[in-house]
């Protein structure tokens, strides 16, 4: 099964958690976690917000380790939601 990488939060999804367009339809570039019928369920998400969230997820739960979150946080910049914020 193909992994898709959430245009938000960066981290995959398969297609059982795709987020969904205001028309219900699946969404392939975000996951439901960060997306739901056509917006974005934190509107007021940062990427600063979500840096900190991936190191207190490293801190506190071993699904993710330090350098794991640290990887992640330095790809979240060129993921679609972020790209144009950060130019």
């Amino acid at each position: 099964m193909e992994a898709l990488i959430c245009q938000s939060c960066g981290l995959p999804f398969s297609r059982k958690f795709m987020g969904t367009n205001r028309d219900e339809t699946k969404n392939e570039e975000y996951c439901s976690n960060c997306f739901d019928n056509g917006k974005f369920i934190d509107p007021s998400l940062t990427l600063h917000k979500l840096e900190v969230k991936f190191i207190e997820m490293a801190e506190v739960h071993d699904e993710i380790t330090l350098e794991a979150a640290q990887a992640a946080i330095k790809e979240l910049p060129y993921l679609k939601r972020w790209f144009m914020r950060t130019m």
